[in-house]
């Protein structure tokens, strides 16, 4: 019985409770266009050899999409939970029985980041400027295209990091506002990845590949610039 009521709060009255706050115009949900300035992609980060170690290749320039929601518990203080989609490639070349080979190379990530913002209190009706921070959980997956094999992910271990952010919502009118925002995070994670198959047909030859699996790491320690449209809700 009692596990019976549990679920009835968690699947009806919890969800009634909340809409009938977010009703208060407490609740926006945001879709935002990001720029992320740096990363970095290590492609033997478990060499024994030192330099080979902490040979990175620097991937800037990085642009994404990104979905916020936002919930304000009191006059000052705001919850939000966010997600994003990263992806960046570069062309590279590997060594193929003495030649050299492209193929491209990169990574996706896909962070989920709780946060706290407060609210500063010389906001106006129309423009509100906010500052926080939180925890962030990061997974990612390394992209690999060589001839006409790609890789496969056989391990993703989560990343863990802080974020801390600044930014202003200009209200347009009660259902819509304006965001600008600016975040620092400094993720950093490993990849464990194989060959699809054990040969690559490159330009109508035959090639072996190594069988085994190997790691990469990203790092993405850049800062973030978001601009996006809030529901107010």
């Amino acid at each position: 019985m009692k596990k019976s009521i549990k679920i009835l709060f968690l699947f009806f009255i919890l969800p009634a409770v909340i809409l009938a706050q977010a009703n208060g115009k407490d609740f926006g949900i945001s879709f935002n266009l990001n720029y992320t300035t740096t990363s970095q992609l290590y492609l033997q980060p478990d060499s024994p050899d030192l330099i080979l170690r902490g040979t990175h290749q620097s991937l800037d320039d990085i642009y994404s999409y990104s979905i916020d929601v936002r919930y304000q518990v009191s006059e000052s203080i705001i919850l939000g939970i966010g997600s994003e989609s990263i992806k960046k490639t570069f062309d590279n070349s590997i060594n193929l029985g003495g030649i050299r080979a492209s193929m491209r190379d990169g990574y996706k990530m896909i962070p989920i980041e709780f946060s706290a913002y407060y609210l500063i209190p010389f906001s106006t009706e129309r423009f509100k400027f906010y500052m926080g921070g939180g925890l962030g959980l990061y997974i990612g997956e390394q992209i690999r295209e060589l001839g006409d094999v790609s890789i496969s992910n056989e391990s993703k271990k989560i990343g863990y990091g802080i974020n801390v952010s600044i930014g202003m919502d200009f209200l347009v009118n009660q259902f819509l506002s304006i965001r600008t925002q600016m975040r620092f995070r400094d993720p950093e994670f490993e990849m464990e990845s194989k060959y699809s198959d054990t040969t690559v047909n490159y330009n109508g030859k035959s090639y072996i590949l190594p069988s085994e699996k190997f790691t990469t790491k990203v790092n993405i320690d850049g800062i973030t610039f978001a601009i996006g449209a809030v529901i107010n809700l």
